[in-house]
């Protein structure tokens, strides 16, 4: 019979840490939804085979070269790298107590040999224990887990003699010094519990925190928050023109071009071993954004006016207009700076403001007279405002020769549907003159309505 260990697949006891760690590390980047393939974590072993691990940039472009293949989820492996690789263990663990300094270690402390066995131990432990058990005991409960374990007590490495040192502790009257290494017993064990429990949830902190952000009120965002949803708002959106660009890709093939197939196969005798489609021509539609950037709707509009920056690649051609009360093309600045930038100068502009607040009539009316010709058969127009016309003419008459002049009229709303038409709202009046009028006030919201466009 062959004894397990006899079979250890690994040359080395580092060789097997190291396959272990890089393994968990693929792990936490798929719990941050990071696509990795088998194939792909072969690629890093195969990799990492001809890196020196103490340089510390050139491992971590080993990784990043072979696990990311999706450049917009580079942030996040940043940030799962940063979290599991650079932070230091002493600045989650206690000094090792004096029951392991006492288990071949030398006059200085434990050896690291001790230190590793009784951290492996707990990290077994913690792997078998269910995953509801850690996801909702305290860190408390799940020490005394382990401390009340009879396999862990009775183990003989150096986790089972803290253990049953801790046992006797607890059952007799204890000197001060005892009660002190008693505590220095149980730090170690919750420094190591608590790191790798961390560590286990890298990548799922990472993914709840980016739905949460996702799925907030845009108006709802606290100023620290704003900044996060910036870098989101960018990375979906470039995931985003990516999925539908690749949508458009598979379906750009029409019928079998039949004259085509034969012709290329007439060295075959005929028969057709090759097939050759006809291409499908794909229209680009061109966009007109009509974008109300008062107070009200402010943080909104900025989102907004970020997201149809990341997407200009998805459309034929992209004209962009602000509004407050004046009507003013915006198209330029995209082209002339970058988004940050760009966004930053408008809402600073004051060409916008005439007399108080929103007016849609005025703005719409401008835009018949002055920009007309940005309209045609292929444009679809879409309109970012909250229909707040505070309580001015209502320019119905210009708005309908917008819908007839462009392909089609779109218009999202950040108000509540509840809200509509409700005080200064005329979002009704408007509403009837449009493809749809729809509620969105989330970015997962936006994103949606954004696919189902170009479906």
């Amino acid at each position: 019979m062959v004894r397990r260990s006899s079979v250890m697949p690994y040359a080395t006891e580092e060789q097997r840490r190291g396959t272990q760690k890089i393994l968990e590390f693929v792990r936490i980047l798929k719990d941050a939804d990071v696509r990795v393939s088998p194939s792909e974590a072969i690629d890093a072993f195969g990799a990492l085979g001809h890196v020196d691990f103490t340089d510390r940039a050139l491992f971590k472009q080993a990784l990043a070269t072979t696990l990311v293949k999706d450049y917009t989820d580079i942030p996040i492996f940043e940030r799962c790298f940063s979290e599991f690789f650079d932070r230091r263990p002493a600045d989650e663990m206690d000094s090792p107590p004096k029951v392991l300094r006492d288990t071949g270690a030398d006059e200085n402390g434990p050896s690291s040999e001790n230190l590793r066995e009784a951290e492996d131990a707990i990290d077994a432990f913690l792997e078998s224990l269910p995953e509801e058990t850690l996801a909702t005991r305290s860190m408390r409960d799940i020490v005394n887990i382990i401390l009340d374990d009879e396999s862990l007590a009775s183990s003989s490495g150096a986790l089972g003699m803290m253990i049953m040192n801790a046992r006797t502790r607890r059952g007799r009257s204890e000197s001060a010094g005892d009660e002190e290494e008693d505590d220095a017993t149980t730090r170690f064990i919750i420094g190591r519990v608590r790191r790798r429990i961390r560590e286990r949830y890298i990548g799922k902190s990472i993914r709840r925190r980016e739905e949460y952000l996702l799925n907030k009120y845009i108006y709802q965002l606290k100023p620290a928050e704003v900044q996060e949803m910036r870098e989101l708002v960018k990375r979906f959106g470039q995931k985003l023109k990516n999925r539908i660009s690749l949508r458009k890709k598979r379906v750009k093939h029409g019928g079998l071009d039949v004259k085509r197939t034969f012709r290329s196969n007439l060295a075959h005798g005929g028969i057709p071993f090759r097939l050759f489609y006809r291409d499908k021509k794909i229209d680009r539609p061109q966009l007109v954004v009509l974008c109300d950037i008062s107070s009200s709707v402010n943080q909104y509009s900025r989102f907004m006016l970020l997201l149809t920056y990341t997407l200009q690649g998805l459309f034929s051609k992209v004209r962009t207009f602000a509004f407050i009360s004046n009507m003013v093309e915006i198209t330029p600045l995209f082209m002339e700076m970058d988004p940050e930038r760009a966004l930053n100068s408008i809402f600073t502009d004051t060409d916008f403001t005439y007399g108080f607040g929103s007016n849609y009539g005025r703005c719409f009316d401008q835009f018949v007279e002055g920009y007309s010709e940005s309209l045609g058969r292929k444009t679809t127009v879409l309109v970012l405002g909250d229909a707040r016309n505070n309580n001015q003419d209502p320019g119905i008459d210009s708005f309908m020769r917008i819908k007839e002049s462009s392909r089609n009229i779109f218009w999202l709303n950040p108000d509540r549907r509840h809200l509509w038409d409700w005080s200064d709202s005329i979002a009704g009046l408007y509403a009837a003159h449009c493809a749809e009028m729809k509620e969105v006030n989330n970015f997962l919201d936006l994103s949606e309505f954004i696919d189902k466009l170009f479906k």
